[in-house]
């Protein structure tokens, strides 16, 4: 698959910004194993702490198509996500912290979406990718309660396209993914709402990438 420069551009500068951004994070040191570790004195000397290991970053970078079992970005909507638009998402993990960033380019300018981590991959219906990945899942489904559909307790990456129609969002969480499915980011038609009994909602669903 062929990408475009401004694309891969875009990939490479939220790859380097990702290690950055999750040294904000906080240490990755194990309070307990610290609370355990005696006091150094003049006599014992101490090894320097080793580095964090870092989950690899999901990093994905493509285009927009119309759906095929093949297409890792489809869109459902081509007049607000056309055919061909970029798209470049990394998501990274570390010290117990979750970085999530989008870019996208050759949507139509000067307009809001809604975006989310959603629990599906996507499929030929834009229903495929199921509701919204929670931390904490929501009891009552669909979840429309503030407590549970909010930026802190999903992975939302709302965005307004700039005069040229490119955008990036991020979203950071304190909290990792468990073994529960995240497989898509999915775009809405609008800004994603927060009110009580509408919270999450962001209108229909006009395309989904496939982390």
């Amino acid at each position: 698959m062929r990408y475009s420069r401004l694309s891969a551009a875009t990939a490479g500068m939220i790859v380097a910004l990702v290690p950055l951004a999750l040294a904000g994070c906080g240490s990755t040191t194990d309070p307990s194993a610290a609370a355990a570790t005696p006091t150094a004195t003049a006599s014992t000397t101490s090894s320097p702490s080793p580095p964090p290991v870092l989950v690899p970053p999901t990093v994905v970078l493509t285009r927009f198509a119309r759906y095929s079992p093949d297409a890792k970005a489809i869109t459902y909507d081509t007049a607000r996500v056309p055919v061909d638009a970029d798209v470049a998402v990394v998501s990274a993990q570390a010290a117990g912290h979750t970085l999530t960033v989008l870019a996208v380019r050759g949507l139509p300018p000067n307009q809001r979406f809604g975006a989310h981590v959603h629990s599906n991959a996507c499929g030929q219906s834009a229903e495929d990718a199921g509701s919204h990945y929670q931390h904490l899942v929501d009891p009552k489904q669909p979840s429309v309660d503030p407590a549970y559909a909010n930026p802190q307790n999903e992975i939302w990456l709302d965005f307004t396209t700039d005069a040229s129609g490119s955008a990036h969002s991020e979203s950071t969480v304190n909290w990792v993914f468990d073994n529960r499915p995240h497989k898509s980011i999915v775009i809405h038609e609008t800004s994603t709402e927060t009110a009580p009994g509408h919270a999450g909602k962001a209108g229909a669903r006009l395309a989904c990438v496939d982390l």
